[in-house]
């Protein structure tokens, strides 16, 4: 009997149990959705961003002098006003060109922030542009 109580039981006596399967959907994406933009489409949406710099900084010299001449402001609001527009305006159609350019379903990691940038820009142009 003393030999008995030292004898531990062996490991496998109790029966393991069977491991949980998890269900797997399989969806089937279009191969063009997966792929990200070629070497072309990153050289013309950086010519169109380029392009739209250009024709956005023109507006806001356009806007600094409205401000300045028309509505009285001082030069240092404007200017502030005018980068404030110029931000907004960029930022905006770097969201417009992502949106044609990309084909990524991941887009919206990028698009989000430049939204809030964009919008932060706009709210601080209408800010600083009511102030005399």
């Amino acid at each position: 009997m003393a030999d008995q109580k030292n004898v531990l039981p062996p490991l496998s006596t109790t029966p393991s149990a069977p491991a949980p399967v998890a269900a797997q959907l399989q969806v089937q994406l279009p191969t063009e959705l997966l792929e990200g933009p070629t070497g072309k489409d990153v050289a013309i949406g950086a010519g169109v961003m380029v392009a739209a710099a250009v024709v956005f900084f023109l507006i806001r010299n356009a806007y600094v002098n409205y401000l300045v001449g028309s509505l009285k402001r001082s030069p240092n609001n404007a200017g502030l006003a005018g980068w404030g527009l110029f931000g907004g305006l960029l930022f905006g159609s770097a969201i417009g060109c992502l949106a044609i350019v990309g084909k990524s379903l991941l887009q919206i990691m990028y698009i989000a922030p430049l939204g809030a940038l964009s919008a932060v820009c706009f709210i601080l142009m209408f800010v600083v542009s009511s102030k005399k």
